[in-house]
Parts: structure tokens; C-alpha cells; sequence
């Protein structure tokens, strides 16, 4: 058992909804005799619900921080669920301080997604908060960490990930002891993209929207129903309202009451105002479908894995990933298009190969992550 366990996250509502449920295992199984989650000041801690835990209590991440230096014997553990700038930052602080990092796998990742600078940020304090975290790297003149940093979220470039892999170990100090994958693609993943190194510490702990929604449900196939997979283009700054909310109110005209929204945790539900005026369901259950239609969200993995129709659409200019493209049944670049072959039940028929990526395992990821934590000193 460890004497404490920080888990580190910049969005209160994945902190109620993946966040707690972690502590609270971690607890329940003597895992750790105390968590503690932590945050930055921009987050808003008044909505985080911890419910009755025992030995389970939240404060700033920068309050945790200071109460961490004059310990000497850091039994101490500290989760993070990105490579956000924010999440990089305190890593690269706690590991100075001889605490053991680790990084949670949260979503499915791109190499670069385009976003838009304000956006990025949203909001006031954020944005402050950030650009500090940003800057504090090439004051302490970190500067491969800084242009790491600043490439992968603003510039973009691949000559600069080339320059920047030349100079892998100068990145050392923003990566975690440890990283928990979804599949063994990650692994290669996190090598390329993030400059680790081969024989660095992964353990894949596979998909765990499988065992949210799959494993220990009962929901009946409704054959007729369609499925649309949400993503957070609006709520993350990559589209414009207006934009998105068009391409979900012609979906909406078109199949009417067969129409189910599969929300992400962070959806703007006024965007799908329109869904229910036209009879159609928004739910953040996952409905077992006859047709999926999405872009290119993680839980298009348990689609792909199902008897059912996989239809993708391109929006934004973003790449779909290969792995979604080979494995759905179509992609579509028009919208017309799509429903044209759901209307008239397109026998078109995927691949299916997506456990390479997304790994369907019977042990929850709670336990893996637990087995490793509880061994980190052997």
C-alpha cells in the first residue's frame, strides 16, 4: 500500500466521472491510504462531487505541491489522465521532487489536432495559466521542453518533431515513469510522437468504454436505430457552434425518432436541441444499435467491435485515423451521402481488425492500474 496517491485533472466533469471512481477503488482495495485530487485554479471545484469516500479529499494542485517539499521519504504517487501542457507541467514538478508519474491514456490521440489558439485556451484564467506553465520552460531556458510544448499544441510542424527527436532525452523530465495504454499501437504511439523510449514503462490495460458500457450491460440490439457518437469539436474550440449544430440538425430531419445521441460527458446539450424536437434520443448511455455514424471518437472502437453498421464521416478537415477507416464500414465526405446509404441499409461491410488499438480486457483497468501502483518500490 502506498501512503498517497494524487490524481491530476483540468476539467471537474471528468473529475466526477472517471477521477472519482478511481479514488474510490484505490481506497476500497487498500490500494493507497489516502488521494487526493488535484487541480489548477481555473477549474471550477465547487461542482466536484465526491460523494461520502473516506480518506478522499481534493485542493490545488499547487497547495499539494508545496506540502510535498520536505518530505523525504516519497511514498507518493501521482496520476495524470494527458500530455496537456498542465499535465506535463506538474509532472516535470513532482518527478523533482522524487515522486513516481503516471500517465492514464484518457482518449484516442492524434498527432495533431487543429484547434484554434483562443480556443484552445477558452477561457480567461485558463489561458493565463497555461501560457505561465508555458513560459516557465524557456525562462529556466528548458528550450527543447518549450518547443516541444509549443509544437505540439500551436506550431504543428513535423521538421520541428524531427529537430526535437534528435534531442529526445532533453524531454525526459515531462514524461512519466509510467504510461497506461489502451493497446499496443499506443505504445508505438507515445514512441514516435512523444519522444519514449522503447524500453520505457507501458502497460496496456485496454479499452475502458468496454467495460463501462459492454461488459456488465444488458441493453437489447435495436436494429432500426442510429447512433450518432458525439465529440467535443464546439466544447474544445475546433468548430464553430454553428457549424457543428447544422450537421447534427440535418441528421436530425433525416432520420427523425430513429436518431439516438450518444453524448460525450462534456457535450453542450443545446446543441441537440433539435434531435428531440424532431423525436429523436440524446443519452450518455451507449445504445446497442444497428448503425453507428460518427467521426472519429474512442468509442467508435466498441462499434467496429459489434454485428452493427459503421459509418464515418470527414468534418472539420480532420484526419480520421487509418485504423477507424480501414475497420468502419464506409467513409463519407458528404453529409447527404451518409444517410443516403443508412436510409437505404447499405451492405457495405468493414474490416472489424480494431483490437490492436482499442484491447477488449476482462481485468478492469482499475486493477491493472492498481497492480502497478501497489508494486512501484519492488
Amino acid at each position: 500500500m502506498v501512503d498517497k496517491v494524487l490524481i491530476y485533472e483540468v476539467h471537474f466533469s471528468n473529475i466526477n466521472r472517471y477521477v472519482v471512481p478511481l479514488a474510490k477503488h484505490l481506497i476500497e482495495n487498500e490500494i493507497s491510504k489516502e488521494v487526493v485530487v488535484v487541480y489548477d485554479s481555473f477549474v471550477e471545484s465547487d461542482k466536484i462531487d465526491l460523494g461520502s469516500l473516506r480518506n478522499v479529499s481534493h485542493h490545488s494542485v499547487k497547495k499539494e505541491f508545496n506540502k510535498q517539499k520536505n518530505v523525504v521519504n516519497k511514498n507518493v504517487v501521482f496520476l495524470n489522465y494527458s500530455y496537456r501542457i498542465t499535465d506535463l507541467y506538474w509532472t516535470y514538478k513532482f518527478k523533482k521532487r522524487g515522486i513516481y508519474c503516471c500517465q492514464i491514456q484518457h482518449g484516442m490521440y492524434a498527432e495533431f489536432l487543429e484547434r484554434s489558439f483562443l480556443g484552445y485556451f477558452s477561457a480567461l484564467s485558463r489561458k493565463l495559466t497555461y501560457l505561465k506553465y508555458l513560459l516557465s520552460f524557456l525562462l529556466k531556458f528548458d528550450l527543447a521542453i518549450f518547443l516541444y510544448l509549443f509544437n505540439k499544441d500551436f506550431l504543428k510542424s513535423f521538421r520541428i518533431n524531427s529537430h526535437i527527436e534528435k534531442r529526445r532525452k532533453k524531454i525526459a523530465p515531462v514524461q512519466s515513469d509510467h504510461v497506461f495504454v489502451w493497446g499496443e499501437y499506443w505504445k508505438e504511439w507515445f514512441i514516435k510522437n512523444h519522444y519514449y523510449l522503447s524500453n520505457d514503462l507501458f502497460t496496456i490495460m485496454g479499452n475502458p468504454d468496454y467495460h463501462t458500457f459492454i461488459k456488465h450491460t444488458k441493453y437489447e440490439m435495436q436494429r432500426d436505430k442510429v447512433c450518432y457518437i458525439a465529440q467535443t469539436f464546439v466544447e474544445d474550440g475546433r468548430m464553430e457552434r454553428n457549424d457543428y449544430k447544422n450537421i447534427i440538425d440535418k441528421f436530425a430531419e433525416a432520420l427523425k425518432d430513429r436518431l439516438i445521441i450518444k453524448l460525450h460527458p462534456r457535450s453542450d446539450k443545446s446543441i441537440f436541441e433539435h434531435v428531440l424536437k424532431m423525436n429523436g434520443e440524446i443519452t450518455y448511455d451507449f445504445p446497442i444499435s444497428g448503425f453507428y455514424i460518427g467521426h472519429y471518437s474512442s468509442v467508435l472502437a466498441l462499434a467496429i467491435n459489434m454485428d452493427s453498421k459503421v459509418f464515418l464521416l470527414e468534418i472539420n478537415n480532420e484526419e480520421i485515423p487509418d485504423y477507424f477507416r480501414n475497420s468502419a464500414n464506409m467513409v463519407f465526405s458528404k453529409q447527404d451521402d451518409l444517410v443516403n446509404a443508412i436510409l437505404g441499409n447499405d451492405d457495405s461491410v468493414g474490416s472489424k481488425q480494431i483490437s490492436y488499438y482499442f484491447e477488449n480486457i476482462d481485468q478492469h483497468p482499475f486493477e491493472i492500474i492498481s497492480n502497478k501502483i501497489i508494486n512501484i518500490n519492488d
